[in-house]
């Protein structure tokens, strides 16, 4: 039996303001091609995910729209929607505009996710009821004290949180109605649902699947890039 569709929500609503660029980082191009445009072409090609939204800072609606919305080479890209002040109201804009049970969240600047670490990260989370992709760690961590080194960590216990993220529909709509008082910033949806009482698994990441946030990641991203020959999104069969 074949797994449910799947709804990708991109946030790409963000300034990326510690890129310190003259656009927002999703906008600088890779090989000739925006991060954006690699990352919604990766999202395409897995084929549990039957329709993608992308949301951008309102300004920026109409002329995404015009890009992306019926374009064959982007024939998943049914929806482009105004993000907000913060991620987690970003996709939960998106996700209230999903039509399907299930939505993958994933960082628009992480433009090398493959179709298998989604389709993995899918199959967790229906076996599970929500899964990320995640890395084990492998640095020796420290708590900071000042200008000094605090408290060791387990990195035995220890887990670096990509996206893919994959929830339930209902569940992360709960999780945002619950705690919308709480006045807290949530970084990603994981942190979200756990601290609404839900579970997440994950599934081992990727190590090429980085976030780009840094002058140094792009540079990085740059000579993967152009290893990594761009590839169009597939016409939908």
């Amino acid at each position: 039996m074949g797994l449910p569709p799947v709804t990708a929500v991109i946030p790409a609503a963000g300034s990326g303001s510690r890129m310190a660029a003259a656009v927002p980082k999703q906008f600088l191009e890779l090989n000739g091609h925006s991060i954006l445009d690699w990352t919604l072409t990766a999202i395409s090609h897995t084929e549990e995910i039957t329709s993608i939204i992308l949301v951008t800072p309102p300004e920026d609606v109409e002329r995404m729209t015009g890009k992306y919305v019926k374009n064959p080479r982007w024939p998943k890209i049914s929806l482009v929607i105004a993000g907000g002040a913060t991620r987690a109201i970003s996709v939960s804009n998106g996700v209230r505009a999903a039509n399907t049970g299930w939505v993958l969240a994933h960082d628009a600047a992480r433009p090398f996710v493959t179709p298998a670490l989604v389709r993995r990260t899918i199959e967790a989370a229906l076996q599970h009821g929500a899964a990320t992709a995640a890395l084990p760690v492998h640095d020796t961590l420290k708590m900071r004290d000042g200008d000094f080194l605090g408290q060791s960590l387990d990195r035995a216990t220890a887990l670096s949180i990509q996206t893919p993220q994959v929830f339930r529909v209902a569940d992360i709509i709960t999780a945002h109605e619950r705690l919308k008082g709480e006045g807290k910033e949530w970084t990603d949806e994981t942190s979200l649902l756990q601290q609404a009482g839900i579970r997440v698994a994950w599934v081992p990441g990727e190590s090429a699947n980085m976030k780009i946030t840094t002058q140094d990641d792009f540079r990085l991203a740059q000579i993967i890039a152009e290893r990594s020959p761009f590839v169009k999104s597939p016409a939908r069969i």
